[in-house]
C-alpha cells in the first residue's frame, strides 16, 4: 500500500480502527460474536462510524451502504480495487 494512502488511512480511521476491524469481522461473520455483544449493537457501531467526520470517501460510501464485505477489505488493502 502506498505510504500516502495508508497515512490518510490511519488519520481517518484512528484509534477506532481496532474495533472497526473487529465490528466489520462480526458482521461479515469472519469472526464470532463475542458473548453480551449483538449484531444490533455492531450495526449500530458501524453506522455510528460511517458519521465520522473526514471520513475517507471509499469507507464512507461502503460504510452507509452497508457493503461491509467490501469496507473490510478496502480497510485491509485502501489500494486493492474492490470488487469481490
Amino acid at each position: 500500500m502506498g505510504l500516502r494512502l495508508r497515512r490518510e488511512v490511519n488519520e481517518t480511521v484512528g484509534m477506532d480502527q481496532n474495533q472497526l476491524k473487529l465490528d466489520l469481522e462480526y458482521i461479515t461473520l469472519a469472526r464470532d460474536l463475542p458473548e453480551g455483544d449483538s449484531l444490533r449493537t455492531v450495526l449500530a457501531r458501524l453506522d455510528d462510524f460511517a458519521k465520522t467526520p473526514d471520513l475517507h470517501d471509499r469507507l464512507e460510501h461502503y460504510l452507509t451502504k452497508r457493503s461491509y464485505a467490501k469496507a473490510l477489505l478496502w480497510l485491509e488493502n485502501p489500494d486493492s480495487p474492490h470488487h469481490p
